[in-house]
């Protein structure tokens, strides 16, 4: 990918790109851009060990003048029928929806709504920003989609 075709549209999108010399799958989560680079980062699908250290995403990047960097071994992958992306806007702050959880987080068995979240095998919560996140899920979107509406704030939910 080059430096010139990195834009927020492509979050929640998945990919390949390169960790430790191998090619990896996994979810843009988030883009990044500063006078001199353009990043992506990317979540991988399963978290890979690099020494004693178990790694969970990567960023891959590259310059914008020449493109040189790790960016320009990413590549989007054609999206799955049964692969969903979610990007809900809450209508209070997440760290107040965590507050549900962390009030009886024996019970829930976690502390955050993230927790909760990624608890369902194939899903994965990604916040954004305050009141904005990105769920991805294999299968499972219909559960999470159904108790969010029916147990949070929510100002606008977009499934794709």
């Amino acid at each position: 990918m080059k430096t010139t075709e990195v834009n927020k549209e492509l979050i929640g999108k998945r990919c390949e790109c390169i960790f430790t010399g191998l090619m990896v799958t996994g979810v843009i989560e988030d883009t990044q851009e500063d006078k001199y680079t353009v990043g992506v980062k990317v979540r991988f699908d399963t978290p890979h060990q690099w020494g004693d250290d178990l790694y969970h995403d990567v960023w891959a990047w590259g310059r914008k003048t020449d493109d040189f960097g790790t960016l320009h071994h990413l590549k989007l992958l054609p999206d799955k029928a049964d692969f969903q992306t979610m990007v809900i806007i809450f209508g209070e702050p997440i760290s107040r929806i965590d507050t549900l959880f962390s009030k009886d987080a024996r019970a829930w068995g976690v502390s955050s709504l993230q927790g909760w979240v990624n608890s369902y095998e194939s899903t994965r919560f990604t916040p954004i920003d305050e009141e904005t996140a990105v769920i991805t899920s294999e299968y499972n979107m219909d559960c999470v989609k159904e108790w969010l509406q029916g147990n949070v704030p929510i100002k606008s939910l977009k499934i794709s």
